[in-house]
């Protein structure tokens, strides 16, 4: 497409230098026509003199003109060369209109592109050696934690309706919404994972009530805040959202870094509770078989055994359904 071009440009200017030079001789010839019928004091010379005048000025003129396109056809080229050598910063900034004004303009689009992907090529390699540093600095321990997730349902229903900014938009002030609650019951965020809060309360001694009754008031003041989040979404213009909380107990694999201070975790116990999430009904609070028997003791809440599912059956879950009894 470009030598295309570049031929169409070349045609152009040839053809332009041609017609300069016969409207030149056409000119020329016309004065020497009508002179017959100036006054003949007029010498012979002078007539020479403006044809000569004439053509000079036409020849400069048809000179610059090809320099005019001329100089953004070497503009151009000198550019080329600079992207062959990998200098994707460069750019043309021709702003004629007209072919070469197209195809200079075409040309910074690409360089800008490829610029862009340098960048982000560079950026991604810089995160693999991160995390290449990271996993290699991981100090994995094992302890008991009680983990807990708080999922959105119907996530991807809602999402569909909305814009790319206001779907970023939902999930900050939902996920944001939560980590507050997490926070003043003592919790750790450990991440979010899409439309999904991972959080925990490690180190957990089941015969401690006071600990077991903080974390299960933790969860059950996320279901009872559903209308202020409701409240603060209708604030932005965003649906209502309902929400599922799972949590499960058991012993978890704690990645520690040397580079940050949030810690991850996985395990069984990590998959245990995103799995009996899916059968968590909406807006309520499940739990499984190992935090049963702690909470059973526990007068202020009702504890329901769900039905056996697929997942129950293959994973010999059982799971239970928390509430107030008041």
């Amino acid at each position: 497409m470009s030598s295309l071009t570049f031929f169409s440009l070349q045609k152009k200017l040839l053809v332009l230098v041609l017609s300069t030079t016969l409207i030149s001789i056409s000119t020329t010839t016309v004065i020497f026509l009508n002179f017959d019928k100036i006054s003949i004091f007029q010498s012979q010379l002078n007539i020479i003199i403006i044809g000569i005048s004439l053509m000079i000025g036409l020849s400069i003129l048809t000179y610059f003109l090809a320099k005019r396109l001329s100089e953004p056809l070497a503009k151009l080229s000198d550019a080329t060369h600079q992207i062959s050598r990998g200098e994707f910063n460069v750019r043309t900034n021709i702003k004629s209109r007209d072919e070469i004004g197209d195809l200079s303009e075409s040309f910074d689009n690409m360089a800008k592109k490829l610029q862009e992907a340098e960048i982000t090529i560079k950026q991604k390699e810089e995160v693999i050696k991160q995390q290449e540093d990271i996993l290699l600095k991981f100090s994995q321990h094992s302890q008991n934690d009680c983990v807990c997730v708080i999922d959105m349902k119907d996530s991807t229903k809602i999402s569909a309706t909305l814009s790319d900014n206001d779907v970023t938009k939902l999930y900050e002030i939902f996920l944001n919404f939560m980590a507050k609650i997490v926070k003043n019951y003592n919790g750790e965020v450990v991440k979010n994972i899409g439309d999904a809060l991972m959080f925990r309360f490690p180190n957990v001694v089941l015969n401690d009530k006071s600990i077991i009754k903080n974390i299960i008031e933790c969860c059950l003041n996320m279901i009872e805040s559903h209308d202020d989040l409701k409240k603060q979404l209708e604030k932005e213009k965003m649906p209502e959202l309902n929400y599922k909380i799972s949590i499960s107990y058991g012993s978890v694999k704690v990645a520690e870094s040397t580079t940050s201070t949030i810690s991850d975790i996985f395990g069984p116990t990590v998959n245990r509770c995103f799995k009996i999430n899916s059968l968590c009904p909406e807006n309520s609070l499940i739990i499984d078989n190992n935090l049963y028997n702690a909470f059973k003791d526990f007068n202020e809440y009702a504890i329901t055994q769900l039905p056996e599912t697929e997942i129950n059956k293959k994973y010999g879950y059982k799971i239970f359904q928390v509430q107030r009894t008041n």
